[in-house]
Parts: C-alpha cells; structure tokens; sequence
C-alpha cells in the first residue's frame, strides 16, 4: 500500500498559533468587511452556546480598531481575526456543507482560542460594564 507524503492538517494548538502568526492589518479590514457572514453563520443553533462570546469579540475588535480600547495585546487580536476568518470560511479544513462536521472544525478553532483570549475577553467585557453603568449615572 503507498502512503502519502503529504501531511493532512488537523485543528490544534500548532495550527492555531500558526495561524495567529499569519494574520495582517489587511485582514483586521476584512472581518468588517465581512461581518454578515459572520452574523449569518453564528445564528446557524450549532453556534447558539458560543454566540455571545463571538459578538463580544467581535465589539472588541471594533471598539480596538476606533481606539477606543486600547489595552489589547497584538497576539489576542491577531487571535480574534484568525478565528473570525476561520468561522466565516466556507471551505477550510472541514467545509462547512459536511453535516455536523462542517462546524465541528470551526468551533473546535473557536475554543482552542477563547483560552488564549478569555482574560484579555473578560477585562474587555469588564471595561465595557464599567463605561455603561458610567453613562447611566450621568444621566
């Protein structure tokens, strides 16, 4: 029987921060660029535990991009973005047309992300509360 040389890729910590490293500036763009089909997919039920988190990254990136967070690391953003494009990647390691599975790649990137992100997350979300309990006190 012959083997093949070429190595199959498969979603773990090695492709995750491969991945991480890949990211660029251009692509910062890109997931505003297409923020519909990340909205489209993530309302799909296979993504109903995980959608908060998502929206709230997804805010963070934005509120990163118009400066108005600033306490956040390259690698996390850089982390964001991968996983964004990843989800909204119709065609990576498992497409997205492959029943059940075709998610299962997606949310398996997803989660091996939130450990890398969630402190950087969670003070995020914490910074947030903090502004909104200040507007309503002024009001």
């Amino acid at each position: 029987m012959k083997t093949s040389k070429k190595k199959k890729k498969k979603v773990d910590k090695n492709f995750i921060e491969k991945g991480i490293e890949t990211v660029s500036d251009i692509d910062f763009e890109t997931v505003f660029n297409k923020k519909d089909q990340l909205f489209a997919k993530i309302n799909h039920p296979n993504w109903k535990k995980y959608k908060d988190k998502i929206i709230l990254m997804f805010q963070m990136l934005k509120d990163v991009k118009q400066k108005k967070y600033l306490e956040t690391p390259w690698k996390t953003i850089a982390a964001m973005i991968f996983t964004i494009l990843y989800i909204i990647n119709p065609l990576d390691l498992v497409p997205d047309f492959i029943p059940f599975l075709g998610y299962l790649d997606d949310i398996t990137v997803f989660s091996f992300i939130l450990k890398i992100i969630n402190d950087d997350l969670m003070d995020y979300e914490k910074w947030r509360a903090a502004g909104s309990e200040e507007i309503t006190r002024t009001l």
